[in-house]
């Protein structure tokens, strides 16, 4: 694996802010939740894309794994393979993602690369990540992420998170949707044939497909 640049601070803050999403009762749940600790993660390369990861309620050992996660993440997002993966990508027999935006694959690879997320639209190359590490009140709750196009935080399930089966190439991919949803595409709340191939499930799934034939 390649090295990683990375710088880790950690912040005080006074949290003062609402966060919804589409799991909306999520956030109700944690609506009491105090903020412990902040903390960030950069990673810079030379290529088309960079990463920043503001962390908050992060672990010693869920950095190690987010550090992991972002070096995967990384090196898949400037990859021929990844560019090819998305150019090539097929939905109901077609070069097309469903729920595209009346983007092409093309044109939603280019505005990937980018970087301009929907709250920040700037050019800068740049993988923008608020990231806050949560445990829902409901033991049976399986949402493993969520977020909300009206805020730049996205909630990760330290109850998925945490566990050894979950990998960092798991974390990646599950990055990498939703901030996907952050580049302004959606998908179907509830889960049909269908949502497999909307632009955040599968450009999720590419990067899964791409980190494995990196030799993650």
């Amino acid at each position: 694996m390649k090295n990683i640049v990375g710088i880790c601070t950690v912040l005080l803050l006074s949290f003062n802010s609402y966060a919804s999403s589409e799991h909306f009762s999520e956030y109700i749940e944690q609506a009491d939740h105090k903020i412990q600790s902040t903390g960030t993660v950069k990673v810079g390369l030379s290529s088309s894309l960079s990463i920043e990861v503001f962390t908050r309620n992060f672990r010693k050992s869920d950095k190690m794994k987010l550090a992991a996660a972002i070096e995967i993440l990384r090196d898949v997002m400037n990859s021929k393979e990844f560019k090819h993966e998305v150019l090539n990508f097929t939905y109901q027999g077609k070069t097309q993602f469903n729920q595209n935006n009346d983007m092409t694959n093309q044109e939603i690879y280019e505005h990937l690369m980018t970087g301009a997320e929907v709250l920040n639209p700037v050019v800068d190359h740049v993988m923008n990540f608020d990231l806050t590490m949560y445990r829902s009140l409901n033991p049976f709750s399986k949402v493993k992420g969520y977020t909300k196009p009206d805020t730049n935080r996205i909630w990760i399930h330290s109850k998925f998170y945490r566990r050894r089966s979950w990998t960092p190439i798991d974390v990646a991919a599950n990055m990498a949707h939703e901030w996907v949803h952050k580049m302004g595409f959606g998908h179907d709340y509830y889960y049909d044939e269908n949502r497999p191939y909307s632009v955040p499930y599968g450009i999720g799934g590419i990067v899964t497909k791409v980190a494995k034939q990196l030799g993650y």
